[in-house]
């Protein structure tokens, strides 16, 4: 495990002057997006930042600062963000910055249920996702054992000189604490932990939509839980968000899964085909049967004559390539 070194900026830290950043101290920055989700509260210096750190080459994350006061606000919330940050490739997750006074006073179970309603419909839309607090609220304010692990924690604890807790992020200096050269006046200092055996800053650099990819490991990103795969069978990319990516067959949905757990094959590779004998039971559906094999309905009725795929009878035998 080792860390970088970087900042998180607002409309607060003016016109930060590019040139003058240096990436050995500046090795990513999370920038203020938005906050509340009423129009016209995107952070007016957002466009500016993400478009400066991204020229460098400096990977980014976003966070939005919460006035929430119900799950309905913090879906709101969330559908606002998204709106402000669509257009850029974020490398790091999006926070939901929680320290506002006026949800403080909402009670532990209102507070958590307000940030796992902004987190979830972040992942939903493919976004790493995240929460931003500092340990006093992280003790006392939400079930941290609800969000603890389920999301990236970006902690806030100045003047310490450790986290008190596992974190991804730690903000560990804040306000005039902090120095950074291309930014007059104050700036907030983070450090990010990696893992330095799959240590990736870009993890979309290595797939993109039409990839040949091969499962490492079946691992479903949403769940958890494992899925099927068979030897030899090679997926497509759908699509790649962050470290989310979505494999299929024909273009036909797989799973989503974890970047780390999939290898890039060769463009045009050696197709490696096996064929199955299925004999159809009662209950059975082409669409079951193409499901439980990762092809498709089209493909299993072309291979096996079928002119009607609604119309199949139990001790039919199918020929199934895949």
């Amino acid at each position: 495990m080792s860390r970088k070194n970087g900042i998180d900026v607002s409309y607060a830290q003016g016109n930060i002057d590019f040139s003058e950043i240096n990436k050995n101290q500046v090795q990513f920055a999370i920038i203020r997006s938005s906050f509340g989700w009423y129009n016209g509260q995107k952070d007016s210096k957002f466009d500016r930042n993400i478009k400066g750190f991204q020229g460098l080459g400096i990977p980014c994350g976003a966070y939005h600062y919460s006035y929430a006061q119900s799950k309905e606000d913090a879906l709101k919330e969330a559908k606002y963000c998204i709106s402000c940050i669509k257009g850029y490739k974020l490398q790091l997750p999006v926070f939901y910055d929680l320290e506002d006074s006026s949800i403080s006073v909402l009670g532990k179970r209102v507070c958590t249920d307000i940030a796992k309603t902004f987190c979830d419909y972040m992942k939903k839309a493919g976004f790493k996702t995240g929460i931003y607090m500092n340990l006093n609220w992280l003790e006392n304010y939400v079930y941290k054992d609800e969000l603890i692990g389920k999301y990236d924690l970006w902690l806030a604890q100045w003047d310490s000189s450790k986290p008190s807790c596992k974190c991804s992020f730690w903000q560990y200096k804040v306000g005039q604490a902090g120095s950074v050269n291309g930014i007059s006046g104050e700036t907030d200092l983070d450090y990010m932990y990696t893992d330095d055996s799959s240590d990736d800053d870009e993890p979309t650099e290595k797939f993109h939509v039409g990839d040949i990819v091969k499962v490492l490991d079946p691992i479903d990103y949403d769940t958890g839980k494992k899925f099927h795969v068979y030897d030899g069978v090679t997926y497509s990319v759908i699509e790649a968000v962050g470290d989310r990516i979505v494999i299929g067959i024909d273009g036909q949905v797989t799973a989503a899964i974890n970047a780390k757990y999939l290898e890039k094959l060769p463009s045009e590779p050696p197709k490696t085909e096996h064929t199955y004998t299925y004999i159809i039971r009662i209950g059975d559906t082409l669409s079951s049967i193409a499901e439980k094999y990762h092809t498709t309905v089209q493909k299993i009725a072309e291979e096996n004559n079928i002119p009607n795929p609604d119309i199949i009878y139990a001790g039919q035998i199918l020929h199934i390539t895949v």
